[in-house]
């Protein structure tokens, strides 16, 4: 798995199926630990092992940019600029929902905003 600052990343569906693996009744028994908690980080070697399909592949690198990061929105204009030539429709509409909605939350919770860390 790639050392990164956040840990690595999951989608919803993901996460579906990283808890129907935990709950299925043939669960090892290494996946628990002596209180009933469930050991994530075991699970997940475990799952990777099994060729469990993520969305994100553990060593792929991501960049991720938060809603309360002031400057946010630049990179993403400047993405959507960049694409503009050559990328299909869908993806230029994807590029704009996702700079309408920095721009919305910077626009509604200008309390939170910050510099990056």
């Amino acid at each position: 798995m790639a050392d990164n600052k956040y840990g690595r990343v999951f989608t919803t569906s993901d996460v579906e199926t990283i808890l129907e693996a935990v709950f299925r009744k043939d669960a090892p028994d290494e996946w628990w630990d002596d209180h009933g908690s469930p050991q994530f980080d075991i699970i997940l070697e475990d799952l990777d092992d099994m060729n469990a399909r993520f969305k994100f592949d553990p060593d792929e690198p991501l960049f991720i940019l938060r809603g309360r990061d002031k400057r946010a929105a630049g990179p993403i204009k400047h993405y959507q600029d960049h694409q503009a030539r050559t990328a299909p429709n869908n993806h230029m509409a994807a590029i704009g929902k996702a700079l309408q909605a920095f721009t919305d939350y910077r626009n509604a919770n200008a309390e939170k905003m910050k510099e990056p860390d």
